[in-house]
């Protein structure tokens, strides 16, 4: 993502770097372990500067994140009642259809970062769910590289947590080229290797053209 930072709302640090003023990143993580220890002060800086936290999860691990919020110490009733804690399952973003649909999944998100209500919203995503989606390889590169495109009119921070244990060396590869900032090996970066969305997509489909419709 982007753009100056919203007026008068601090820099976002993120695992020792400053996202402003790109805030659309991948974040390659070897398990949850150290996902967890690698977003943590993040989420916890969020908190004190009354950004909103949102996330999108296995609807099987809900009730394990707010536990886990709280366990950092976290009033997570409290922030749930006020808005500043949003969890969403996979069924309800990417899933919403029963199956991946890129456009759908794009819609809800647009709503979602649109009715912020004036705060900044940091946005987590656990992307395990495209590990098991069919044609992974294509179908999910589209969509980062569309929402890399969607997002910079945005002030919120996008996070894509993707688990090097799920995802083959190539998808990751491309994965990188659809992100302007990256986490590898717990250090954040500016991306060299970062495509612009029109110029990834027509470098996707001229090798992997999408199946035609019925």
């Amino acid at each position: 993502m982007c753009g100056d930072g919203p007026a008068g709302l601090a820099p976002v640090e993120f695992a020792g770097g400053v996202l402003d003023p790109f805030r659309h990143v991948c974040a390659f993580v070897n398990g949850r372990e150290e996902g967890n220890r690698i977003l943590d002060p993040f989420v916890l800086d969020g908190v004190a500067l009354g950004d909103t936290l949102m996330y999108f999860v296995d609807p099987a691990e809900r009730a394990s994140q707010v536990s886990h919020l709280r366990h950092l110490g976290l009033d997570t009733p409290n922030l749930l009642q006020r808005g500043q804690f949003i969890i969403h399952t996979w069924q309800e973003t990417y899933l919403s259809k029963g199956h991946f649909d890129q456009e759908s999944t794009i819609e809800i998100i647009d709503a979602l970062l649109g009715d912020s209500s004036g705060s900044r919203i940091r946005l987590i995503t656990d992307m395990s769910w495209a590990s098991a989606a069919p044609d992974v390889g294509r179908l999910v590169l589209e969509y980062e590289a569309q929402a890399g495109a969607a997002l910079p009119k945005y002030p919120h921070i996008s996070i894509c947590v993707y688990d090097i244990t799920k995802f083959s060396a190539d998808v990751l590869i491309d994965v990188l080229r659809t992100h302007p900032m990256a986490l590898i090996g717990g250090m954040l970066q500016v991306n060299p290797f970062y495509v612009p969305a029109a110029e990834f997509l027509a470098e996707l489909h001229s090798r992997n053209p999408p199946a035609p419709h019925a």
